[in-house]
């Protein structure tokens, strides 16, 4: 069953709100009353197929597990990017490497393990949202193969629209302000997701690999380079 609440209201602004996809009733719960408690408006799904239901570009954050009754995480992530760029946080039992890796070609922007403390999750549903209005704050960006339309946050390739994710959008803007300037792994781990690097974490080199992929295949040309042993730069 899907249950929500009207919308909160934070001062002149309506409350952000995110989708809860998890079978587990406590966890659920859980997050539910936590996040309402910090002013966000809550929806729940307590299975991959009611989630499938709902429209994911009504939401400013997903926020769910990978084993899903009806249909699984993975699948669900599949769906939600062909229809919209909304960041996806994974909760999830799963923490071997190779588990986070998937779900990270698969277009989630950020993934914890369970158990989780609140006060973390709580930081990174905050970054992820925040990452949203900061992009829309950047200026028009432009290069000879490509345009950045912020308010929209859509990136041209000529006449074609490139389907990016919002974690491959930030790392984009931010790499296109300073062309061929090297970003170390830290910098750029530090300016997209607001947090400190860890060594351990790959997320970054996965995400820069499918945005390069992505760059490649709508321009012919190879627009991201690895300075190897430094970091990654923009080629002008």
């Amino acid at each position: 069953m899907v249950t929500n609440r009207p919308y909160i209201k934070k001062g002149d602004k309506m409350a952000e709100r995110i989708l809860i996809v998890e079978d587990d009733a406590d966890i659920n719960n859980l997050l539910k009353n936590f996040l309402e408690e910090a002013n966000f408006h809550v929806t729940q799904a307590f299975s991959g197929s009611e989630a499938s239901f709902l429209k994911s570009d009504d939401f400013d954050l997903l926020i769910m597990d990978l084993m899903l009754p009806g249909k699984t995480g993975e699948e669900l992530i599949k769906e939600v990017r062909k229809k919209t760029s909304v960041p996806i946080l994974v909760i999830s039992g799963k923490s071997a490497i190779d588990d986070k890796l998937e779900v990270f070609d698969l277009g989630a922007d950020d993934y914890m393990v369970k158990p989780f403390e609140k006060r973390e999750l709580l930081a990174r549903v905050k970054v992820l949202l925040k990452r949203k209005e900061a992009a829309k704050d950047s200026g028009n960006l432009e290069h000879r193969l490509l345009s950045v339309n912020p308010r929209t946050m859509e990136v041209m390739a000529g006449d074609e629209l490139l389907n990016l994710t919002q974690t491959e959008y930030l790392i984009l803007i931010e790499m296109m302000k300073e062309p061929d300037v090297v970003f170390s792994r830290d910098k750029l781990y530090e300016k997209v997701w607001g947090l400190d690097y860890l060594e351990s974490d790959n997320a970054i080199t996965v995400h820069i690999s499918h945005l390069r992929q992505k760059l490649r295949k709508a321009t012919g040309e190879d627009l991201i380079s690895t300075v190897w042993g430094v970091g990654y730069k923009f080629n002008s």
